[in-house]
């Protein structure tokens, strides 16, 4: 995994991701959700990005806090996303969250794919 330099986040949120994510979370009306963020085998590029609210943070699990947002990326996953920008935009095509990963060697057109 690439090394972080101190203070360094392993991940970049937004401000974007922060408002979308605090309004679904005020939605759910459950102060222990957290957003997880996980990287699954599959997709047209090899591997997916995948997002789900998740009430327990694992033994394994990096927790990144911006303003009122928790977010849990397991071990696993952390080792592809480390340095990853995440946004979420809203625009005539749709509203979606976004993943800049710099460690992605490829993207699949719709971006929800990548391989290394």
């Amino acid at each position: 995994m690439p090394t972080l330099a101190d203070g360094a986040s392993a991940l970049n949120i937004s401000d974007a991701v922060v408002a979308k994510v605090g309004e679904m979370l005020a939605e759910e009306n459950d102060p222990n959700l957290r957003l997880r963020i996980f990287v699954t085998g599959g997709g047209c590029s090899g591997f997916q990005y995948g997002f789900a609210f998740d009430d327990a943070a694992k033994d394994d699990d990096t927790e990144i806090t911006k303003g009122d947002v928790r977010v849990l990326v397991d071990a696993m996953s952390l080792q592809y996303l480390v340095g990853a920008d995440i946004d979420y935009e809203d625009s005539l095509e749709g509203s979606r969250f976004v993943i800049k990963n710099p460690n992605a060697s490829s993207t699949c057109g719709c971006g929800s794919s990548f391989s290394v």
